[in-house]
């Protein structure tokens, strides 16, 4: 947040220097061409008097602070929507072995009811999915829950999950483990996000970074302001109207 906070700063104050440069630029060049303009025509010359440069510095400096203080209401009005929606937006915690025993979910294995939740089996190929939509959109726990299976041939399998919103992506990446869990928190967050579930078959980083994902699907959520969850690949619809 300090690098937007400080663009809020810069980018307005060179704005309005810039305005000021440029505004006595033309200023000065103007005064010089009535100077020149009355020496040539002499004192018979029928010209304006024109602002003297001091009144006109004056004037200018008044007008670039109140632009300046304009355009950094707007930028940090903006600033603060942001943090706000950063507040709001889904947050992820992955749960594995100890931290597994240690959270709500403690004793869970693949395939299990999980209580308070609505499960969905998905397989495709050879990557088995469990997921889990909360039936109560008021409950303090996490609304989405994912755990993942491969029961293929590949012997070095690496998963790489994330969730997108907006103008942010999370991601993260772990050994193919059944017996934990995603968690997506959404918070106070109303709208539209997507989580992927990418399969590689490999553990080597330079593979996981440069090559795409052997096999890799996607879920579109959408949270309605009613709290109720839509996701077409897990055949829930909502049919209302936000």
């Amino acid at each position: 947040m300090s690098g937007i906070s400080i663009l809020s700063i810069i980018i307005p104050t060179g704005i309005v220097f810039l305005e000021a440069v440029i505004g006595f630029a033309i200023y000065k060049a103007a005064y010089k061409h009535k100077i020149n303009k009355r020496l040539a025509e002499g004192r018979e010359s029928d010209i304006k008097p024109m602002m003297s440069p001091v009144k006109f510095i004056i004037i200018t400096m008044l007008c670039t602070a109140l632009i300046w203080m304009i355009l950094l209401s707007i930028f940090s009005a903006k600033m603060n929507k942001q943090k706000k929606d950063m507040i709001l937006y889904p947050s992820v915690h992955f749960y594995r072995e100890e931290s597994l025993e240690d959270s709500l979910f403690a004793g869970y294995k693949f395939g299990d009811e999980i209580k308070g939740y609505d499960r969905f089996s998905k397989q495709y190929g050879d990557v088995k999915l469990e997921i889990y939509v909360t039936k109560n959109s008021f409950d303090v726990f996490p609304y989405i829950l994912v755990a993942s299976d491969y029961v293929g041939d590949e012997q070095e399998i690496t998963v790489s999950e994330g969730v997108d919103y907006t103008f942010s992506h999370e991601k993260w990446g772990n050994d193919i483990c059944p017996d934990s869990l995603v968690a997506i928190d959404i918070g106070g967050y109303k709208g539209k996000f997507k989580f992927t579930h990418n399969v590689y078959y490999s553990n080597d980083i330079e593979y996981l970074l440069n090559e795409e994902p052997d096999e890799s699907y996607e879920f579109d959520f959408r949270i309605h302001e009613s709290g109720s969850i839509e996701c077409p690949q897990l055949g829930l619809t909502v049919d209302s109207w936000d």
